[in-house]
């Protein structure tokens, strides 16, 4: 089969190469991948950022058909839509585990950098890590399953927005904007800011209902929340850029008691004013990942139609383009880029 491969540690190192196709051990799916999304985390991968296992897939965003089952698999069977999610493999037995929280599994293997991932036309994937999917659900909508359910996770899992509520999103890129839309279903103001390069991104931002979007190179974002929260600042902050300068802004927007929430990973160690916790009393969430909940809230938000994705996927592009889609995903020119292995 054909698949997107880092074959090396470090800076660049991706081949389209020929891979050997995947079977399904006795607690595994496997999938054929209708589509695969990009996300910030194959950037840092890429750009040799974050810890990966080479030579291996990339991609961790993904949708697709049941086309084999293992031995023990009891709730699925060949022709089932499936979207899935990570990690792919955990201890099982530790507290998060047992609590329902496998990103915090001290053992957690996750697909697209410590094993085989999406980009690729097949996947095997244990059947603990899936979810059917509604036929009224496109597999276009599904391939965005998994930043839903992050930006499902932040807004109704790990914090409260209540309506009425000034809501502060720094980062316009597609958690950014799910994160928006999660703040608005739950009836707050919106504010989203992004760089000049998000222009396409504010647009969509706003397109999607955002009720203010703000470029900072023409426009001063603090002096926006302060004129929408009469000087008292924004109610909740999601920092969705993963950038230090985003931060430093986020400290100065949030209000005093306010609730800050850094959703976006950084590249490394930074330097901010963690005073500003102190001495602002706030109340600092991390939010990271998904729990099996947030899946199933997102699913349902997709088959009730209270959230639509489609507008969010700027590119579809065969395997064959990744270069494009990886340089469109970093260069501002696209909002959110799909991977179809079946399109030439």
């Amino acid at each position: 089969m054909k698949a997107i491969v880092k074959t090396r540690a470090g800076e660049g190192q991706l081949e389209l190469k020929d891979w050997p196709e995947p079977a399904p051990a006795v607690d595994e799916i496997k999938l054929r991948i209708a589509y695969a999304g990009i996300c910030g985390t194959d950037i840092h991968i890429i750009k040799g950022e974050w810890p990966c296992k080479p030579p291996v897939v990339l991609g961790h965003e993904f949708c697709g058909t049941v086309v084999e089952i293992g031995q023990g698999i009891r709730y699925f069977k060949p022709g089932d839509r499936v979207v899935a999610s990570n990690p792919a493999q955990t201890c099982g037995t530790c507290s998060s585990c047992r609590a329902g929280n496998p990103f915090m599994c001290a053992q957690r293997i996750s697909a697209g950098y410590m094993i085989d991932g999406a980009f690729a036309e097949y996947l095997c994937i244990r059947e603990e890590r899936c979810h059917h999917l509604p036929d009224n659900v496109s597999f276009r909508q599904a391939a965005l399953g998994e930043p839903l359910s992050v930006a499902v996770r932040a807004v109704t899992e790990r914090t409260t927005v209540h309506s009425g509520d000034l809501v502060l999103v720094s980062g316009p890129g597609c958690v950014g904007i799910l994160t928006m839309l999660m703040a608005k279903l739950e009836g707050a103001t919106v504010i989203v800011t992004g760089t000049a390069k998000d222009q396409q991104r504010l647009v969509c931002a706003k397109e999607r209902g955002a009720d203010v979007v703000v470029d900072i190179s023409r426009e001063n974002p603090l002096e926006v929340v302060r004129h929408y929260s009469h000087g008292v600042g924004a109610d909740v902050v999601y920092e969705c850029a993963g950038v230090a300068a985003s931060l430093d802004m986020c400290w100065e927007a949030v209000k005093r008691e306010g609730t800050l929430v850094p959703v976006g990973i950084y590249s490394g160690p930074i330097n901010t004013d963690f005073n500003k916790v102190t001495m602002k009393d706030l109340r600092v969430i991390g939010s990271f990942g998904y729990v099996w909940t947030s899946w199933q809230r997102s699913i349902r938000l997709l088959s009730e139609r209270k959230v639509n994705l489609e507008g969010l996927i700027s590119h579809e592009l065969p395997l064959s383009r990744f270069e494009d889609a990886f340089r469109w995903s970093q260069d501002g020119s696209a909002i959110k880029v799909v991977l179809n292995p079946a399109m030439v």
